[in-house]
């Protein structure tokens, strides 16, 4: 039970120390879904704000289960932190991105940071649409015109 109403362990184990009690609910979450008892004990104290935020080093809400379950939670955590990892990697690690100069006909590579932009093309210096961008250039319409009346 997340938050420990009437949870009662013979042997309790902290088995997480989370950064903000957002994540500590999180995996008290994920615990539970998988039949694991579990106290969530957050951080209330208000010691660890200030101005910019919180302060790492008093901010460390845990997550209580019994000790029995332990090596299953480990495990279950473990496989929570793989893909956290896996996540924030492809955000920030885009895939390369190649794309055609429709002056010179070249295809270039580009760095995926890159996609949703115009760049110079490596080959021919003309200007060239890196991916999808966010608008339409090639449409006919006059980007000077006002929008049509409803």
């Amino acid at each position: 039970m997340c938050g420990g109403e009437g949870v009662h362990f013979k042997e309790p184990y902290k088995v997480y120390t989370a950064a903000t009690n957002i994540e500590a609910h999180m995996i008290a979450k994920m615990l539970e879904a998988n039949d694991i008892d579990v106290f969530v004990e957050e951080d209330l104290s208000g010691v660890s704000l200030w101005a910019f935020g919180t302060i790492t080093q008093y901010h460390k809400p845990d997550v209580w289960i019994e000790k029995s379950s332990a090596q299953a939670a480990v495990e279950l955590i473990r496989q929570f932190e793989n893909r956290q990892r896996e996540l924030a990697n492809a955000k920030s690690d885009p895939p390369e991105t190649y794309a055609l100069c429709e002056e010179c006909g070249r295809e270039s590579l580009f760095a995926g940071k890159y996609a949703g932009t115009v760049q110079e093309c490596p080959h021919c210096g003309a200007f060239m649409d890196v991916g999808d961008l966010d608008w339409d250039w090639d449409d006919e319409s006059d980007m000077s015109d006002p929008p049509p009346e409803p």
